[in-house]
């Protein structure tokens, strides 16, 4: 455990509690590996192994929250949703990551991913 608990406790308080779930925190760190090339619904519910319910409900609530943009995309025919990880949702996936980091203390290139 971190030696200063109180400061990271006390820091959590900033963070935004809607978002600390295991499956947004995924989607927000697989968008923001993929900058603004985003992706389609699909590719998250394929790469992160989710359910269809948990992929659209995730997105929407993170579209809401101001952290992700959708726009229609035709591919091969087809209308398809594309996510992209807006500068709100960047800012407010570093603060969640440095706050983990903090709380699991890690250190160098682990606090990278």
């Amino acid at each position: 455990m971190p030696d200063n608990l109180i400061s990271v406790v006390e820091e959590s308080e900033d963070l935004n509690s809607s978002l600390i779930s295991k499956i947004r925190l995924e989607i927000l760190w697989a968008l923001s590996e993929l900058g603004e090339d985003g992706a389609t619904a699909r590719q998250l519910k394929a790469g992160l192994n989710l359910s269809d319910g948990a992929t659209y409900t995730n997105l929407k609530k993170l579209a809401g929250m101001g952290y992700l943009r959708c726009e229609k995309v035709i591919f091969e025919g087809e209308e398809l949703e594309l996510y992209a990880i807006t500068s709100e949702g960047l800012t407010e996936w570093q603060r969640v990551r440095n706050w983990l980091c903090k709380l699991l203390e890690c250190e160098g290139d682990t606090c990278e991913r």
